[in-house]
C-alpha cells in the first residue's frame, strides 16, 4: 500500500469514527430532549469542546495554532455548525426520527455535488455510482412517511443546507489551519452565542443522570466534530463522502439500544447497501491513487 492509499485509509477510518460519536450524540440528545431543552445540550456541548480543545492547545505550547490564516471563514463556519444544529435539534422534537434521519441523508449528496461543482474535485462514474447505491440504503432503512410537519420539514432542510456548507467549508479549512484551531474557533463561537440565550432555558432542577448524560453527549459530539475536521485534512470530500453514510448504522443500532427499536429485513437490506456501497468506493479510491 502506497503513502497516499494509507492516509486516504486513515482518512475514511477516522471519518466512520467520526460518524460514531456523532450517532452517539443524536442518540443521547433524543433521550435528553425529553426533559432540557436543545439549546441546553448544544450549549453543554460547545462549553466542553471549548475546554477539551484550549487544554490541547495549551499542552502543545504553540502559538500560532491560537491564532487562523482564514478568521472569517472560521466565523463563518461557526455559524453554520451553530445553526445546523439548532435547526437538526428543533427539526428532531418536531419530526419523526425516521423521516428526520431521511432529510439528512441528503447532506452526502449534497456534498458530493458541491465537491464536483464548487470546489472543481474530479468525481468518478463509480464514486456517482456509490454516493446513489448508498443513498438508496439510506433509504430503505428509514423509509419515510407520509406525514411531516411543515415547520419540522422547513427547520431538517434548512439544517441540511448548514451542514453541507460546513462540510465544504470544513474540506478547504483543513489545508489552512490545524484541525484544533478549526475546532478552538468553532467551540468559541458557539458556547459565547448560546451563552446569551441559555439562561432563559436553565431548568429548575437537574437531577445528575441527566447531568451525566449531557456530558457524555459534550464529549461524543467534541471527539465527533474534531475526527471529521482530521479527517477532511486527510483526504478530499469526494473520497470521503460515501463513509457519511455509515451514521445510519449506527444511529439505527443507538435507536435499538435507548429506545428498542429493532431493524426490519428491508433496514437491514438498507444497511448492507451502505456498508457494500462504501467499501467499494473506498478500494475505487485505492485503485486510482497512484502507487
Amino acid at each position: 500500500m502506497s503513502s497516499l492509499q494509507a492516509t486516504r485509509l486513515s482518512a475514511i477510518l477516522t471519518m466512520v469514527a467520526a460518524m460514531a460519536c456523532l450517532s452517539t450524540q443524536d442518540t443521547l440528545s433524543k433521550k435528553l430532549m425529553l426533559s432540557l431543552a436543545p439549546v441546553m445540550i448544544i450549549w453543554t456541548r460547545y462549553g466542553l469542546q471549548t475546554a477539551l480543545v484550549s487544554v490541547s492547545l495549551w499542552r502543545r505550547r504553540s502559538p500560532e495554532l491560537w491564532r487562523s490564516r482564514q478568521w472569517r471563514l472560521q466565523l463563518l463556519r461557526g455559524v453554520l455548525v451553530v445553526g445546523g444544529s439548532v435547526c437538526g435539534y428543533g427539526a428532531l422534537q418536531r419530526m419523526p426520527v425516521a423521516e428526520f434521519t431521511a432529510v439528512y441523508c441528503l447532506v452526502p449528496l449534497a456534498v458530493t455535488l458541491a465537491a464536483r461543482f464548487v470546489m472543481k474535485e474530479q468525481v468518478s462514474w463509480s464514486g456517482w455510482l456509490c454516493v446513489a447505491g448508498g443513498l438508496m440504503g439510506a433509504l430503505l432503512v428509514v423509509r419515510p412517511g407520509g406525514d411531516v410537519d411543515p415547520v419540522g420539514a422547513l427547520l431538517a432542510l434548512a439544517g441540511v443546507a448548514c451542514h453541507t456548507a460546513f462540510q465544504i467549508l470544513t474540506s478547504y479549512l483543513a489545508r489552512q489551519d490545524s484541525p484544533l484551531t478549526i475546532q478552538l474557533f468553532t467551540s468559541v463561537f458557539g458556547f459565547a452565542s448560546l451563552s446569551l440565550a441559555v439562561p432563559f432555558f436553565w431548568p429548575a432542577a437537574l437531577p445528575w443522570p441527566d447531568l451525566a448524560m449531557l456530558f457524555l453527549v459534550a464529549l461524543a459530539g467534541a471527539y465527533g466534530q474534531y475526527f471529521m475536521v482530521l479527517a477532511f485534512a486527510k483526504a478530499p470530500a469526494s473520497v470521503l463522502s460515501p463513509y457519511l453514510y455509515s451514521a445510519i448504522g449506527f444511529s439505527a443500532l443507538g435507536g435499538w439500544w435507548m429506545f428498542g427499536h429493532l431493524p426490519d429485513a428491508t433496514a437491514i437490506c438498507g444497511m448492507l447497501m451502505i456498508g457494500g456501497f462504501g467499501v467499494a468506493a473506498g478500494w475505487f479510491s485505492q485503485r486510482k491513487a497512484p502507487a
